[in-house]
């Protein structure tokens, strides 16, 4: 009799295990369901979104303002019945529609900067992509115009890379050292700075770390207390002007540190095609008060062992 109630008391208690079990079964399968669902919406939110975007793209990169006005006036009258998948989606549509065409390249514009952050993608043939679109980035905002000239920056420099001869006969510019690079080798047709020799006092620090600075700033009050030099002065070309004649600056004590040198890139290549294989350094003359800077090149070269010097790129 015994055994028979521990085998029911059993028993009942497995039938009570089994029951709990099919609910926490039922109670994750409706939640998957749900999740399902709910990504369904999201995906079914996110691709009205995409469809107008890409439509205003699409025609914009036509040229057709009939057609945006059009896709425009279409998606305003819809819009209350649009479920978005956040309030940034209707934003960014509301703002598309207002500026005509100059609005949708600024954000084509703002897409294709950031293609250039997949290194899974072709630079060279984002680049080309990016060209053929007829933007007029006069009717950008200062935010717009920096991103364009950023992105032609950029593409200059993987169009610099693709166009340089990467072998060579000769390569003695591979002796110097990176970590070591002398500030006066900066110098191109368009800017050169000049840290005359006889007014270093800090020779032993007074260089440029290739390999460090790279994608970082370097500022010019830096560079003096590395140099222990009484100022910095260097030549440009006055961007206001056509003469390519470059003006001597000596930067004031205050903007030594709102002033800096930014390297973009550094690779090998046989630039100007001689057998011998240079230094191609992309960098900018840069500061707080720039506005949409350009990169410029500078090349060193070596014809001799240990005997380096800037070719007038």
């Amino acid at each position: 009799m015994m055994r028979q109630l521990w085998l029911y008391r059993l028993l009942g208690a497995y039938i009570k295990v089994k029951n709990e079990m099919k609910k926490f079964v039922g109670i994750i399968l409706v939640s998957l369901l749900c999740f399902n669902f709910s990504i369904a919406d999201e995906n079914k939110e996110l691709k009205v979104y995409q469809d107008y975007k890409n439509k205003l793209f699409e025609s914009a990169i036509k040229e057709d303002l009939k057609q945006v006005e059009k896709i425009c006036t279409y998606y305003k009258s819809e819009k209350e019945k649009i479920i978005f998948e956040d309030e940034y989606q209707e934003m960014r549509l509301d703002w598309l529609c207002e500026g005509g065409l100059s609005h949708i390249f600024n954000m084509i514009t703002w897409e294709y900067n950031d293609k250039f952050f997949d290194e899974s993608l072709s630079h060279i043939d984002v680049c080309n992509e990016y060209k053929k679109i007829p933007l007029d980035e006069s009717k950008y905002d200062q935010m717009g115009i920096n991103t364009h000239m950023g992105i032609m920056n950029h593409c200059e420099t993987v169009e610099l890379r693709a166009s340089f001869k990467q072998d060579a006969k000769h390569n003695l510019i591979k002796d110097l050292d990176l970590e070591k690079f002398n500030f006066n080798f900066l110098s191109n047709k368009f800017y050169s700075l000049t840290i005359p020799e006889n007014e270093i006092t800090k020779k032993s620090s007074c260089h440029l770390n290739l390999k460090k600075n790279k994608k970082k700033r370097l500022n010019y009050l830096k560079i003096k207390q590395r140099c222990g030099v009484k100022n910095i002065t260097y030549r440009a070309k006055n961007p206001w002007k056509d003469d390519k004649k470059l003006n001597e600056i000596t930067i004031r004590d205050n903007d030594l540190e709102k002033s800096w040198i930014f390297i973009t890139d550094y690779f090998y290549a046989d630039a100007n095609e001689d057998g011998y294989m240079d230094l191609v350094i992309r960098f900018k003359n840069d500061g707080s008060y720039s506005m949409a800077t350009q990169t410029m090149t500078t090349i060193v070269t070596a014809l001799k062992k240990n005997k380096y010097e800037n070719i007038n790129y």
